[in-house]
């Protein structure tokens, strides 16, 4: 089973702590959202976790050849080909899988001393492939892209001749379309209208691997998500439930809070 796993991770700019031993455990399966106040440390803490960023200390554990796709808030330009052309480049690791059972394949003909070996590997390399829905590729990227608001007449496009918005949901079509075990969304729904916001919701719940996404849609989290992680003042809590719950128990602990702080202030007088 696919995981990221942190380990008392800390990290400060300057003498102010963006995150003090946290810790998180994300598999196949999570279902998360992360949240916390502006300038909290989500994107940061997302960072660290798709290994972009390096924590000043703790331990990032990440299981061996897991696929882990990251998707910042903004800022990618794709160019220099057609969408269709792009979209792709999603499914780059299925041809380096290809390429290298190829080359098993043509050591099979010329070294028959170790063809058991050899022939182990690249039959577990083609089903590899084949269980990764690799050979559906194009179909995949179709239902992705449509999925996303693009027109087939789009497919043919230079990428190049789409906005900052449309680029985005450009990086969000190659994100999900590149076989992730875990997937890491910091605001995936900021260039989406109602309609690919809704497909992407229909995605996320037949997703079967686990991901953790940063996002002020409180509907879209309800109906995305079953725990919420909260950074505050450097620390990570987890809350089990979807986002109104979460913050209905936020609430009465605030609430608790303040009547606590209140109450010492009056004993202090």
């Amino acid at each position: 089973m696919a995981f990221i796993q942190f380990s008392k991770v800390s990290l400060a700019f300057g003498d102010r702590d963006i995150l003090k031993n946290v810790s998180v455990n994300l598999q196949a399966g999570t279902k998360a959202a992360l949240t916390g106040a502006n300038g909290a440390g989500k994107s940061t803490l997302i960072k660290i976790m798709a290994g972009i960023s390096e924590p000043d200390s703790g331990e990032r554990i990440a299981q061996k050849d897991a696929r882990i796709a990251y998707l910042p808030q903004s800022g990618l330009v794709h160019s220099g080909c057609t969408l269709k052309e792009e979209a792709d480049k999603a499914f780059d690791w299925g041809y380096e899988i290809q390429k290298k059972a190829d080359s098993l394949g043509e050591l099979l003909k010329s070294n028959p001393e170790n063809s058991d070996k050899i022939a182990v590997e690249h039959s577990e390399l083609l089903a590899e492939l084949e269980n990764s829905g690799w050979y559906r590729r194009e179909v995949l990227a179709e239902q992705v892209l449509l999925g996303l608001g693009f027109e087939r007449s789009d497919f043919t496009k230079r990428t190049e001749e789409f906005s900052g918005g449309w680029q985005m949901r450009i990086a969000l079509a190659k994100v999900l379309m590149c076989g992730p075990d875990i997937l890491l969304l910091d605001e995936p729904t900021n260039y989406l209208d109602i309609e690919a916001r809704n497909w992407l919701e229909k995605f996320l719940a037949d997703f079967k691997g686990g991901f953790l996404l940063v996002s002020h849609d409180r509907y879209f989290l309800d109906h995305t998500i079953n725990e919420v992680y909260e950074l505050f003042n450097g620390t990570l809590k987890r809350y089990p439930g979807n986002f109104s719950h979460y913050e209905e128990v936020r609430k009465v602990e605030l609430e608790s809070l303040i009547a606590s702080y209140e109450q010492q202030q009056q004993e202090i007088q």
